[in-house]
This record gives structure tokens, sequence and C-alpha cells, in this order.
């Protein structure tokens, strides 16, 4: 039986042996987490870009009346006093550029189509929730406010000074004196989640005494359960403030807050909310944050390109509590 030619390889490197190639599982990218804007303010879907609401005076309304009448006498008369407000939708949008033979020479890890959708979603949402945390970090926007850096009040981040625990009673309480309504809702920055997870006060209180022993943490679920809020949010949202092709510089987009909100688990009528997010859905668009695609034929290049129209209105500042410098 005749024996082929037996190749040998003495000597030979890797990259005698392999000629490296992407892989086609495996990219590394960066999307954004921990965004919450979604879930703050409850979405109303409108039908005109612009129009406007009603609001039912809060001081006639909790004013408590005499109700006694007096035989052969009218009954008392109430007032019923309310206004209105304007919302108007702002368009949103962001749109990519492809040259077609970019498109087609790429490999098939990097999907120019998909990954360049991706990136305008990520980019709405990303503007949304830098929109929101100004909103309702902005003393303006809440009845009321205080800044743990200040003179004689301690930072969350002490142990031995800081009262998470208090801090967040006299938000409950602040909003509750003035609506009726405690807050349903409890957003936390990063920052202010980390501090407050591990404080002792908070430990204890939600553990109970005797239960901190070391140390240790809480959980949201747990938290929520313990000050009977519906939901504790963590905005672990970063955000890049450098300009474009700078190397890069890292915010929490949600800083140092924490934020007590009573938001109406489901929009309707006499129903009071700290805020809603109104959006519009005209005629020839995508769909909220849907993707369109199309090709320039003259310059050969395809586009993609999302949009939303969308306002986030503050509907009863005083349904909202701020504490930062956590």
């Amino acid at each position: 039986m005749k024996i082929g030619k037996v190749r040998t390889y003495a000597g030979a490197t890797g990259t005698d042996l392999h000629i490296d190639q992407p892989l086609s599982n495996i990219s590394i990218g960066f999307r954004p987490r921990g965004l919450i804007a979604r879930d703050i303010m409850p979405l109303v879907q409108v039908a005109k870009q612009s129009d406007a609401y009603y609001i039912w005076d809060r001081d006639e309304w909790l004013r408590s009346p005499s109700t006694q009448r007096a035989k052969g006498t009218e009954p008392r008369k109430i007032q019923l006093k309310v206004s209105s407000q304007a919302f108007f939708c702002l368009n949103y949008a962001l749109k990519a550029e492809l040259p077609l033979e970019d498109v087609a020479n790429a490999d098939a890890a990097i999907n120019l189509r998909q990954s360049a959708a991706n990136r305008i979603v990520d980019g709405l949402e990303q503007d949304w929730e830098t929109r929101l945390a100004t909103t309702l970090t902005t003393t303006t926007n809440v009845a009321s406010a205080f800044d743990l850096t200040a003179a004689g009040l301690f930072r969350w981040s002490d142990h031995v000074n800081g009262a998470p625990v208090e801090d967040l009673f006299v938000g409950i309480e602040a909003i509750r004196l003035r609506t009726g309504y405690r807050p349903n809702k409890l957003i936390l920055s990063g920052h202010a989640a980390a501090r407050m997870f591990r404080h002792p006060d908070v430990v204890k209180y939600v553990r109970g005494a005797g239960d901190n022993i070391g140390g240790g943490s809480v959980t949201e679920d747990q938290v929520a359960r313990a000050f009977r809020f519906d939901q504790v949010l963590i905005g672990d949202g970063v955000r890049n403030t450098a300009d474009e092709d700078a190397p890069g510089s890292y915010i929490d987009v949600w800083s140092t807050a924490a934020i007590l909100l009573y938001v109406a688990p489901t929009p309707g009528l006499m129903e009071p909310s700290y805020g809603y997010t109104f959006w519009w859905q005209p005629e020839g668009f995508p769909g909220r944050m849907g993707v369109e695609r199309d090709i320039d034929r003259k310059t050969k290049v395809e586009w993609v390109e999302t949009h939303m129209f969308q306002d986030e209105e503050v509907t009863s500042v005083p349904l909202g509590f701020l504490i930062v410098g956590t």
C-alpha cells in the first residue's frame, strides 16, 4: 500500500497554523442598563399633538365643609373650582446612515442594520431618562426638598449619624399632609440605593431588631414592603457627558437623589398623579420608537430612523418629595 507524503510542522507558530477571524457569536457593546423612565410616569396616548387636561382645585376639594342643616334652610353651597393645563408632544428622533458598501461588506457579527437600530432606540431611551431625571431633581417640580449635605443633616454614607429611615418618613408625611395620599413609589439613584440598602438603621427597620448583627443589606422588595411602597425603582443608568470623540466622562443619571412620588396606578378621571407621559402617534410615522428604513438611491446610503412624540408632564407638584446629597 502506498503511503502519502507526511507533512511536518516543526517550528510552526500559531499564526502559521491559524489566521484569526472575528467570532460570529460574540461582540462587545455597552447598551444602556438600569433605565427606569418608562416605569415612573404612566403612559397616556393622546389623539392630538397638543391638548389640555383638567385639574380640580385641591384646596377646595380637601376643605371639610359644615354639613349640618337647620330646618327650613337651604343646604350649604359648595364651590367647584377647576382649571386646565396644556401639554405639547415634542418630536424626539435619531437617525443613522449606512453606506450600502459597508452594509454588504460587514461581518455577520457586526450586523450593521440591527446595531444601528439598537443605537438610535437606545439613544431615545437615554435622552428620555436624562430629561426625566432633570425634571424630578429640580426643586420647583416637587412640594419639598432637602439636601443632606447642608449643615445639621447627615448623608446616608454616615452609618453613625445618617438617618435614612427618618428622612424617608419626613418625605412620606410631607406628601400625606398636603394631599391625603401616601407616596407609592420610591426612586433611588444607584448612588443612593448603594448607601441606603447597607445602612444599619435601614437593615434594622426592614429586617427587625437583632437581625443586623455584622451589617448586611436589604433588597428593594424588602424596602417596598417595609415602607408600604408599591414599587422601589433603582436608576442605575450612567451617561457620558463628554463631547463626541473626547475621552469618556461618566456620571450617575440620577445623581445622589432619592425621590418619593404618588403616581396613579391607572390613569383616569378624578385621579391624582404626580405626572403623566403623554404620547402621540401621527400618521405616516413608525410606531412609538419604531424603526424605519429607506435607501437614498442617488447616494447609495441606507438610513435607519426612529421617532417618538411625547411630553413628560408634572401634573401635581404636591405629590413629589426630593432628597439629594445621599
